[in-house]
């Protein structure tokens, strides 16, 4: 064919890591002078590029020649450019051949091969379990979106859709699922990302249903293999990962490790890339009526706790999330999970609003001054947070409806009621039936399948992250 033809380059759809608000793209290619333009007589060809943006047409880059060309017999020859793009698009990257005639003022500009549908923007690993892979199936309103694109399993860029994890042509892959998908959080937060960053969205899908942190193991995983696999189809530069995993770890002999493996996965990872990339994180939501209440609180635990004392890694709360079956989210849950995600992301990554869920910042027995100012007679215990907007609402102030329980060693502590108030917007307070003794520990949210609406910070309305057998001795009252 004459004119230009690539030979490597983006792929239509494909979404490009932005780095400083620009990415360097490379483009190789053939070129071949037109046997009719030979005849009438050529005296020189250039390969030239230009990108023009798709919603109006405007020119990003004029034609620009390229930078290495080679040429062989009769015009024909191969070439080799970057181009610097600026964040954004949609773009087209158009190719052309410009041939200058033997007559004076007569030139030609020869058809090329055109990359359509291209972004500069940011690109996002997909990785964990079902909640990740999006089982979903009831109805919500969340169609795609021209500038929030996916890496589908066939290895293909396509426009976004649900459902995400689905394998046509893919052919046989560790992530296959065993049923059809739904729908999942991310084509939600890849919305609202680019409305909150106004650059393109790429999702990487590597999740699958059912796994436990055993099959994302660097040694050995077929999970991280096949992760692995995405990242060196995809280039290897992204602005996180996206990570919702663990109920398959939430049995007794299985939970104890959790925190340990997941460090293991995101150290390996960081190694892999040879840079710090960010984890963001998800605690599980419930399975209604599951056993193994203490692992499910030990593995929300180990998910805290990875945010405090990892770097680079943030985790938010889902317990107030409705579902679909008893244990995955509903479809307009996982809408309103990828909303939250994307400001989260947006506040640690582009520095926009903190968007960080209520976290658990200490706790200690009112004293009687504090609860003369409040009003409050009896045991009193006061429970702080960090990054609370407001103040918290309370669905109820029934101290069984609070999802606190506080033990000691001579056992349940009962907490007969929950109150908050303004003044103290960060601080809740919890009437006990007795003052706690030796070994108490204090726990929220930590059941396999726990209060059903937990307080929420009125602003943002998550609740806090929950939280596991926290020692009232080694909190030490509040640590801001």
């Amino acid at each position: 064919m004459h004119g230009i033809t690539l030979t490597s380059g983006p792929s239509d759809w494909e979404i490009i890591q932005q780095e400083k608000g620009k990415a360097t793209v490379e483009l190789a290619g053939t070129y071949k002078v037109h046997p009719a333009a030979i005849e009438v007589g050529v005296a020189s060809a250039t390969p030239v590029v230009r990108v023009m943006r798709e919603d109006d047409n405007t020119t990003v880059i004029p034609w620009t020649p390229a930078v290495q060309v080679t040429q062989g017999e009769n015009f024909t020859g191969s070439f080799q450019t970057e181009l610097v793009i600026p964040a954004g698009g949609l773009y087209r990257i158009e190719t052309s051949l410009e041939t200058r005639s033997t007559l004076p003022n007569l030139t030609w500009l020869y058809r090329g091969d055109c990359v359509l549908h291209v972004g500069v923007g940011n690109l996002f690993l997909i990785a964990g379990q079902s909640n990740s892979a999006g089982y979903g199936k009831d109805y919500c309103t969340d169609p795609p979106h021209l500038c929030v694109h996916l890496f589908r399993n066939r290895n293909q860029w396509d426009l976004a859709s649900h459902p995400m994890n689905e394998s046509t042509a893919a052919g046989s892959l560790p992530n296959e699922e065993m049923g059809i998908p739904g729908v999942s959080p991310y084509l939600s937060f890849g919305k609202k990302y680019y409305e909150l960053t106004g650059m393109p969205v790429g999702l990487i899908q590597t999740a699958q249903g059912g796994s436990s942190i055993e099959r994302w193991n660097p040694k050995d995983g077929d999970l991280y293999g096949n992760m692995m696999n995405k990242i060196r189809e995809t280039k290897g530069r992204y602005a996180g990962v996206l990570w919702y995993q663990g109920c398959e770890d939430t049995r007794p002999e299985q939970a104890e490790a959790y925190g340990e493996h997941f460090w293991e996965l995101a150290e390996a990872l960081r190694a892999a890339l040879g840079y710090e990339i960010p984890f963001f994180t998800m605690q599980l939501n419930r399975f209604i009526n599951g056993p193994f209440d203490e692992a499910w609180g030990m593995v929300r635990e180990a998910q805290r706790r990875a945010a405090l004392s990892i770097p680079a890694v943030s985790v938010l709360p889902t317990t107030n999330l409705s579902q679909s079956d008893s244990v995955h989210n509903s479809a307009q849950a996982n809408v309103a999970l990828g909303i939250r995600l994307a400001r989260q992301c947006a506040c640690v990554l582009n520095g926009a609003e903190e968007f960080e869920a209520p976290d658990f910042d200490g706790a200690v027995i009112a004293e009687q001054e504090e609860k003369e100012r409040l009003g409050l007679q009896g045991t009193w215990l006061r429970v702080t947070f960090a990054h609370v907007k407001n103040c918290f609402m309370l669905y109820s102030a029934n101290g069984r409806d609070s999802g606190f329980t506080l033990e000691d060693s001579a056992g349940p502590v009962e907490i007969k009621s929950i109150r908050a108030n303004r003044e103290d917007k960060n601080r809740v307070y919890l009437e006990l039936d007795r003052e706690p003794g030796e070994a108490a520990v204090l726990s929220f949210a930590w059941e396999a399948d726990p209060v059903k609406l937990p307080m929420v910070d009125e602003v943002t309305y998550m609740p806090p992250l929950s939280f596991y057998r926290i020692s009232l001795e080694q909190t030490g009252g509040e640590r801001r």
